[in-house]
């Protein structure tokens, strides 16, 4: 999404057009329900959880200073929701669905026996990350699924750059001895 645009629609929001937050629902509610999901792993659950991140960052908005992206913190918020529920109520860990973008972000196969291999090796991957705590979980999928860089990952869940490159490389580890472990 174009940042100029982001600030346009916020102009427009804050001079008290409130439909055009419309559009910041469209842009960004997709990408900010699966963050929620990585992190709750129930659909319904990340649907509520966006759906209280939207509404939290309509009442907050005056408030935004602007020095961070918009999509940066509307899914801190998103991640700070998730946090509170997972603490919540501490719900049990499933596999992660992944999207066609991460079947493309992880390797573009040709004819069927390709596929069927993708297809393993999405499910391994999947059993994998299951396994692993959210937090850790949600830095794999931020930083190589989403392609965020560290200070991107730093405004959207808020987490200090020298935790989230600790997170990362323990993450990493883990993922690693899941898999070996695994073969």
């Amino acid at each position: 999404m174009s940042e100029e645009l982001d600030r346009q629609h916020l102009k427009r929001v804050l001079s008290g057009e409130k439909d055009a937050f419309r559009y910041f629902i469209r842009s960004y509610q997709e990408m900010a329900t699966k963050i929620a999901f990585s992190m709750v792993q129930d659909e319904t659950e990340a649907r509520h959880i966006v759906q209280n991140a939207f509404i939290q960052a309509f009442k907050s908005l005056p408030s935004f200073k602007q020095e961070a992206k918009f999509s940066s913190w509307l899914y801190r918020i998103v991640v700070n929701e998730s946090i509170k529920i997972n603490r919540k109520s501490k719900l049990e860990q499933r596999t992660v669905s992944m999207t066609a973008q991460h079947t493309i972000a992880l390797k573009t196969y040709n004819g069927a026996l390709d596929v069927i291999e993708l297809q393993e090796k999405k499910k391994e991957i999947n059993r994998i990350l299951s396994l692993m705590k959210p937090k850790e979980r949600l830095m794999l999928e931020l930083y190589y699924l989403q392609e965020n860089s560290i200070t991107e990952i730093h405004r959207i869940t808020g987490f200090s750059v020298s935790n989230i490159k600790v997170m990362l490389h323990r993450a990493r580890k883990n993922f690693a001895t899941f898999f070996k472990s695994s073969n």
